[in-house]
């Protein structure tokens, strides 16, 4: 049996692979205690590991055979059996319940199994060819089999992301592309690192290393090109699946206040997602909800017709929206027409970035709260709305349409679809009926029977093409985008003023004390008619048919642990309303940096140190005499050599440093500085105390690239001037 590797062989390629392969092990085994408990401490199933790892490469360095290796490790798990076996036989009944043999051999026998994986897989890496290739096949497959979660934009899948996303106050695509990023790395990195193992045949001992300097550096640069590609890719993704996943959040509803387009989608939707969007508390009851127990939390509304779907009409229309982002204040004017109403606040803490600020029905007033917890809340507001107090019933005989509109709105909101069907099935399903409110109720009816939920409808339409005819006219598969659409164009072929409005629908028998839980599957489409006396009236579709959903239950885990982080809200004067008054003070008299300012400060430090440390070590070339030049040409060698590590210790006669100084570089310096100091007429001319720097420069260029490049980023001469430091 040959001896193991000798210590000219343990060489940083051989560490490296085992550092990167234990810290796989380490990963592996917390990702599936993650995933599903193991029973036994993840620390000691990864020491389990990491020591199968130490051994295995070991013994695959002797002349120990393959079937040696696996009977010594059946041998092993024999022997382990044998020994519990004997324990449990011998002091059976002798032990407390919670120190029982038979549990304890478990714990054992997993870390065994962890050992032996761990093992037989470094094993195999040392003494056959192909084994990395397969195991970056493996790793691969593994990370798309765990990850594949995540596609349709679901990127709060799987579960471990979610709970890491939550707890480091990521978003989640963020979290998942870090992840992805990291894992991706270190993968290569250990590629890198196995391939510097040479195998001149499968049973080889003599396990080698690259060790040729070029080589080292064109791997090294390899890994760097390799990691600002990574870099830029990772950016590019999140900028473009950030974007999309904006634009249609979930359900197909997405986010957005741009003029003429439309934050909806009609391809697919996101489907079901836990990621928290908000928080909301409402501040007293509202027992008077028609709409119970279903809450509508209107974001925005889609009024103008663009030739195939409903878009942004403009702050023209649609004026009883605030039309303001969670970060701003916002003050309306009541409509006192509408009756009956009642007042209702709401405290809502956005979890997620919003481009608009959200409320029951129509706020008259949104005033900022302080953030009770800025790590985890995007902002903080109340809003005060006037929110229906009407069962629905009452409305069935009134008109539709506002009498104080002009001509130019209520065209407005009765603008047509071209396609002549609409007006067609609109006037099928409301034959017989002469109420507008009760054609209202017949057409969504007539889709509630009809329709069947899917976040999948796989309509084949060209992107300027109807985007709802393949529903109406065709299968009936749709999600509430659909549903939406379709009410608004019939509505409007039947003289029905109709829009589309957009933000949450919520489940108040999923709140707790009066506190709601918003996910990105409560996001939410629905049409709106406008009732005489009572405004905008959402009637929205209830699918008897259903083929996927996106309905997910409420963590009340995660909505206790928000609750527990409010604190009463304390409403932020802005401030024009303080700014007379007597004993207020100026919010803006503290002025905090934000993050740009801090970033520019930094750079500016950064900038200065660098022009300092550029004129240390080249400050002699413009030097205006020799004495001063013969004085900054030896501060730039002593200021690279502290860079350097090489120090004038307290106390030390410049004379002593210099012929302490590395190969006696400083002492011709020094020999001049003090001819200039002391002597009476000293002679000495520009280029004669030129040579002598540049010779101690190219004294200082033998020193390792290395130590050469870590001393120009090294920071020591700089803050040693600064410092009133002596050279």
């Amino acid at each position: 049996m040959t001896p193991f590797l000798t210590p000219t062989v343990k060489i940083p390629w051989y560490r490296a692979v085992l550092i990167l392969r234990s810290l796989g092990v380490v990963l592996l085994v917390f990702l599936l205690n993650a995933m599903e408990p193991l029973g036994t401490s993840p620390t000691l199933v990864s020491l389990a590991g990491i020591a199968g790892i130490i051994m295995a490469s070991r013994l695959a360095q002797t002349r120990l055979t393959n079937v040696a290796f696996v009977v010594g490790f059946a041998l092993a798990a024999l022997a382990l059996s044998a020994l519990f076996g004997s324990l449990n036989y011998t002091i059976s009944g002798l032990t407390p319940a919670y120190f029982s043999i038979t549990r304890l051999q478990f714990h054992a026998q997993l870390c065994l199994l962890m050992l032996f994986i761990a093992a037989g897989a470094t094993w195999l890496f040392w003494r056959v060819r192909g084994a990395v290739t397969l195991e970056a096949i493996l790793i691969a497959a593994v990370a798309i089999l765990i990850f594949a979660g995540h596609r349709d934009y679901h990127f709060d899948r799987p579960k471990i992301i979610n709970s890491l996303a939550w707890g480091l106050g990521l978003p989640h695509l963020s979290m998942l592309i870090l992840i992805g990023s990291i894992l991706l790395t270190l993968t290569l990195c250990y590629l890198y690192f196995a391939s510097q193992a040479v195998r001149p045949r499968a049973d080889s001992t003599n396990i080698q290393f690259s060790r040729s300097r070029r080589n080292l550096i064109a791997s090294s640069l390899a890994i760097i090109l390799v990691g600002g590609i990574i870099y830029f890719v990772q950016t590019a993704l999140y900028a473009h699946y950030n974007a999309s996943m904006l634009a249609r959040v979930s359900n197909g509803v997405g986010m957005g206040e741009n003029l003429g387009v439309s934050p909806l989608t009609f391809q697919s939707a996101l489907g079901s997602t836990n990621q928290p969007a908000g928080l909301i508390r409402l501040e007293g009851d509202y027992s008077e909800n028609p709409f119970t127990p279903m809450l509508y939390l209107r974001e925005s509304a889609l009024s103008q017709f663009s030739g195939k779907e409903m878009v942004f009409a403009g702050r023209a229309f649609d004026t009883d929206l605030p039309g303001v982002s969670p970060h701003s204040t916002y003050t309306g004017k009541e409509d006192v027409d509408l009756a009956p109403r009642t007042p209702m606040v709401q405290s809502i803490y956005p979890l997620a970035d919003h481009d608009s600020a959200f409320a029951v029905d129509y706020p008259l007033s949104i005033v900022q709260l302080k953030n009770p917890n800025p790590s985890r809340f995007k902002s903080a507001y109340r809003a005060y709305s006037v929110a229906p107090a009407f069962p629905l019933s009452s409305l069935t005989k009134r008109a539709v349409g506002d009498p104080r509109w002009t001509p130019e709105i209520r065209a407005h909101y009765l603008q047509q679809h071209p396609d002549k069907r609409y007006k067609e099935l609109a006037l099928e399903i409301t034959k017989g009926i002469s109420e507008p409110v009760e054609k209202i109720n017949a057409i969504a009816n007539y889709l509630s029977r009809t329709a069947i939920y899917t976040l999948t409808p796989n309509h084949n339409v060209g992107q300027n093409e109807d985007q709802v005819a393949p529903f109406l006219f065709g299968d009936h598969r749709g999600y509430c985008v659909h549903f939406a659409h379709a009410i608004v164009f019939m509505l409007r072929a039947l003289d029905i003023p109709a829009r589309i409005g957009t933000g949450y629908l919520t489940d108040l028998s999923q709140a707790k004390d009066g506190h709601i839980l918003l996910r990105m599957s409560d996001r939410h489409a629905w049409a709106e008619a406008y009732i005489q006396n009572a405004g905008w009236v959402p009637f929205d579709v209830q699918p008897d048919q259903v083929e996927s959903h996106a309905d997910t239950q409420v963590d009340t885990k995660l909505l206790e642990d928000l609750m527990g982080s409010l604190e009463p809200g304390e409403e932020i004067l802005p401030s024009e309303s303080v700014k007379n008054e007597p004993g207020m003070e100026d919010p803006d008299s503290t002025w905090l940096p934000n993050s740009r300012v801090i970033a520019w400060v930094c750079a500016g430090i950064v900038f200065a140190l660098f022009i300092i440390k550029v004129f240390l070590r080249h400050g002699w070339r413009v030097a205006p005499t020799s004495r001063s030049k013969a004085r900054w040409g030896y501060i730039s060698v002593a200021s690279a050599l502290y860079d350097q590590g090489t120090i004038r210790a307290f106390g030390e006669t410049r004379q002593q440093f210099a012929a302490r100084s590395p190969n006696g570089v400083l002492i011709p310096l020094s020999t001049l500085i003090n001819m200039c100091a002391y002597a009476q007429s000293p002679h000495l001319s520009a280029h004669e105390v030129e040579a002598a720097i540049s010779a101690a420069h190219k004294q200082l260029a033998k020193t390792p690239w290395w130590r050469r490049a870590l001393s120009t980023l090294n920071p020591a001469s700089v803050a040693n001037i600064l410092g009133g430091g002596t050279w």
